[in-house]
């Protein structure tokens, strides 16, 4: 099959996988314990759907049209992989959200399995009418990522999403061995505020209504992906 042939299949790829995500959720869920249950990771909650939307977004964010490309790569915010991969997957995400805990634990399984083919970048889209601890997780997180542990911390905050307080995080940070004289400095300050303002100001310009939203080299996929789906999705693009 040509490389055109191939784009022109891609957006009825992710079309058919936002349609599969409603139908399979439970499933899914069985699958990712499955797959992160060594780790002592739980499974998100199980629910009807596979994202969770900004009532105020909602009505007047437009639909993204799986044939849009949008330029969503940050260098700034933390990554998995090869900065030059054939594909590139950002995700936006709120810790506050089951929805993207799930997402995120698909996403490091598999980042485990391709290493360097393909390169993850994970960026802030808080929505704090339903969080509204997520604004101080998401620069907590980025605190965390100044000390090099970012994704331990991570996994930390989506393993305990019920209880995001400030406390909270102080204690999170303790647990994955954060410099808490830093941590406290950092949050104190307000250091990333600004940065995770500009992560969800980027969403919203690429119509980011919800979380969790991905972008394959690009194109849009709102809602958690089943695993099996995401590694197709992937293989396409591979």
């Amino acid at each position: 099959m040509s490389d055109a042939s191939l784009r022109s299949l891609v957006p009825l790829a992710l079309t058919l996988a936002v349609l599969a995500v409603v139908g399979v959720f439970v499933a899914r869920v069985l699958v990712l314990y499955n797959v992160v249950q060594k780790e002592g990771v739980l499974p998100s909650d199980l629910g009807t759907d596979s994202i969770t939307i900004s009532p105020r977004l909602a009505a007047t964010i437009a639909r993204p049209n799986p044939n849009d490309v949008f330029d969503v790569v940050s260098d700034d915010d933390p990554s998995i992989g090869n900065a030059e991969a054939k594909l590139t997957i950002v995700e936006f995400a709120d810790f506050g959200c089951p929805f993207s805990r799930e997402a995120s634990f698909a996403i490091r399984a598999l980042a485990l399995t391709y290493g360097d083919r393909i390169r993850y970048i994970y960026r802030d889209f808080p929505i704090p009418e339903l969080h509204p601890d997520a604004q101080a997780a998401a620069e907590a997180g980025e605190c965390a990522d100044d000390q090099g542990k970012f994704w331990a911390y991570h996994d930390m905050l989506f393993q305990n999403q019920n209880d995001l307080s400030r406390p909270a995080l102080r204690q999170y940070a303790a647990s994955v061995g954060l410099n808490l004289a830093k941590f406290d400095q950092c949050m104190a300050g307000g250091r990333h505020r600004a940065e995770v303002l500009e992560d969800y100001q980027a969403g919203i310009d690429a119509q980011v209504f919800g979380t969790p939203t991905f972008f394959f080299n690009g194109q849009p996929v709102s809602g958690a992906i089943p695993l099996k789906d995401l590694q197709t999705l992937i293989e396409a693009f591979l």
